[in-house]
């Protein structure tokens, strides 16, 4: 019995998936198989394949980097949005920011008619 893995790989139409010369397995970019080969045949590669895995793994922390800082900005965004929302719904807009930033309890921030 042979143990033949498949692989699911979207490679864009018009171009040839990358293919690991140690597994086999298809990638879609020639930067996905330096990673690849890098994390998973590290033994196997030679001084200036390592280099250049060392280069595209910064490049790639550097991309995740700036997209948690993107996200981070996007959360705070939202945030203030739905505090500024509730401020509007309540009508009182200094007891929003009071709540929201833990001034004051939040039961104390509800007017009469709701409570």
């Amino acid at each position: 019995m042979t143990d033949a893995t498949t692989y699911d790989t979207d490679v864009p139409s018009g171009e040839s998936p990358a293919e690991c010369p140690y597994c086999g397995r298809p990638l879609e970019s020639e930067k996905l198989l330096v990673l690849h080969e890098g994390i998973d045949h590290w033994e196997r590669l030679d001084d200036a394949r390592r280099e250049e895995f060392r280069a595209t793994y910064t490049d790639e922390s550097d991309d995740l980097r700036t997209f948690r800082l993107k996200l981070l900005g996007l959360l705070v965004v939202v945030y203030f949005a739905f505090l500024f929302a509730y401020s509007v719904v309540m009508e009182d807009p200094l007891a929003a920011a009071f709540v929201g930033f833990g001034a004051i309890p939040e039961a104390r921030a509800w007017p009469d008619s709701l409570r």
